[in-house]
This record gives structure tokens, C-alpha cells and sequence, in this order.
């Protein structure tokens, strides 16, 4: 006598087969490989998540990570898009390249309340106002110099400062550039505070406003 269930066993077989062809295991979208120089803040960043849900999910105490430990991506979490490298020079670029502005901003807040400290320029080590600039850029492709005084010549500058503009200050007031913050709008600048650390300021600061000198456009 025919039987049925010994049919129907290869056609189940045969589905499941193909559904997972079609459905690929969520785990492998969802991990990372560590390499070296990566960080979880910049891990975070990329995947435009937060470091305290990378912890969590990797169950990871403190900010230690080493090259080939294996990150679990949390799977909301939508891939990193490539970002084309820019060059910079003193001419503005283009309305379209300044599309990105927004993303370098909501970067640079990721990062309020990590530590000053002198000469740093990672989140690991805390970061100098110039190194904090240094470090943002990057994060989008854009390569510029390490102190706030060479980052103050390139772009271009402008009168009335927009978001993603740089703003320099003389702090000691001698004629020359000490500390530079991005632009973030509503007369207001993120940068890094020796009191504070990463923070946003008003430049009707008093402190600021006396100290202000020009707005350079870097997109």
C-alpha cells in the first residue's frame, strides 16, 4: 500500500530547504568582526547605534575590545552606508556635498560627555577641542589637519555661520587660534570643554562671545 507520509517528508524537507535559501540566518547580519583601530564608539557610530546597547547585547564591561572578538550588531540597527572620501581645499564645495552636514552633527552629539584631555583624540582617551574636530570629520571621510590653528585655514570663511561651520577662538587673546567647535546651529557650537568635556555652548557665552574670532565653511 502507497504511503502518504513517506511523500510528504521529502516535500517538508524540501521547503524548509529553500526558506532558509531565501531567509539568511539573522546572526550573520547581525555580527561584526573587531579590526584593528576599531572602537565601540566608533563601532557604534557607524551602525548608528549606542555603545550602552552594544555592552548590553555583548554583554562587554567598560570600552575594551580587541582585533577578531566578534560584536553582535543590536538588529534594528540598519547597516553603515559607504561614505566617499572628500578632499579638502579653500573653495566651498558644492550645495550637495554639504547634504551630509546634518550627519556629522548628530555624530559629534554621540559623543557629549566624553572627558577633555589634552592631545587626545579618541573617545577611548578623551578628546582636545581640535582633536575632537579631527576625529568627527573622519568619521564622514573628510581628512583635516590636527590643531585648531592649521584647521583654521582651510574652508572658507563666512560672516554668518551655519550648521556644520567651524568656529575659532582666540582664548588667550594674543592673536592667535586656541580652540575651535562645530556649528550646530541656534547660536550654539559643540566642542570640547577642559571643564566639561564634550558639550554644547552658546556663543552669547560671555566667556566665548569676548573670545570669538571667525566662521570657516569646511562643505
Amino acid at each position: 500500500m502507497f504511503r502518504r507520509d513517506r511523500l510528504i517528508f521529502p516535500i517538508v524537507l524540501g521547503a524548509l530547504f529553500s526558506f532558509g535559501l531565501m531567509f539568511p540566518k539573522f546572526s550573520e547580519a547581525a555580527s561584526y568582526v573587531v579590526k584593528k583601530g576599531d572602537s565601540l564608539w566608533g563601532i557604534a557610530v557607524k551602525y548608528k547605534t549606542s555603545v550602552k546597547k552594544l555592552q548590553e547585547i555583548n554583554h562587554i564591561q567598560g570600552t575594551l575590545i580587541h582585533p577578531g572578538d566578534i560584536l553582535q550588531i543590536p538588529a534594528a540597527s540598519p547597516q553603515p552606508q559607504a561614505v566617499k572620501k572628500q578632499t579638502i581645499n579653500p573653495v566651498r564645495s558644492s550645495i550637495s556635498a554639504r547634504g551630509d552636514i546634518q550627519g556629522i552633527i548628530d555624530t559629534a552629539r554621540r559623543f557629549i560627555g566624553v572627558r577633555y584631555c589634552y592631545g587626545g583624540a579618541r573617545p577611548e582617551t578623551g578628546f582636545d577641542c581640535s582633536g575632537f574636530v579631527q576625529y568627527v570629520f573622519s568619521l564622514h571621510g573628510i581628512k583635516m589637519p590636527r590643531t585648531a590653528s592649521e584647521q583654521a585655514t582651510v574652508g572658507t570663511r563666512v560672516t554668518d555661520p551655519a550648521p556644520g561651520d567651524l568656529v575659532f577662538f582666540d582664548t588667550h587673546c594674543n592673536g592667535s587660534i586656541e580652540h575651535v567647535g562645530i556649528y550646530v546651529g541656534n547660536n550654539a557650537f559643540i566642542h570640547a570643554s577642559q571643564n566639561k568635556g564634550i558639550t554644547i555652548t552658546s556663543l552669547s557665552d560671555t566667556w566665548y562671545k569676548q573670545r570669538y574670532t571667525f566662521t570657516c565653511r569646511i562643505i
